[in-house]
């Protein structure tokens, strides 16, 4: 599994209609589950209205989520591949 980090603000669509919206990100979410896709959601104060940790099988579904996110047009994101302390030590020089 890779994960990332998902910053997103929320877009008038969204906060126009926020029970709608969040109908949309369950069904997207309970779509992309069972492509192996795992989300935690942390809604939070600051530039950021929604923090986002994914984890996915493969880049291709990541993209796919990412995509099918953007059609909704309730969020605009920024996200970032994240690594593992673990992970992220196999990349030193000796």
């Amino acid at each position: 599994m890779q994960t990332y980090i998902m910053l997103g603000r929320l877009t008038s669509q969204a906060k126009t209609n926020p029970a709608e919206s969040m109908r949309s990100r369950d069904r997207l979410l309970e779509e992309f589950g069972k492509k192996g896709v795992k989300v935690q959601i942390y809604h939070t104060m600051g530039p950021f209205d929604v923090v986002n940790i994914v984890e996915a099988p493969s880049e291709e579904v990541m993209m796919k989520f990412l995509m099918a996110i953007g059609a909704q047009g309730n969020i605009d994101s920024v996200t970032l591949r994240a690594f593992s302390q673990t992970e992220g030590d196999r990349f030193r020089t000796p």
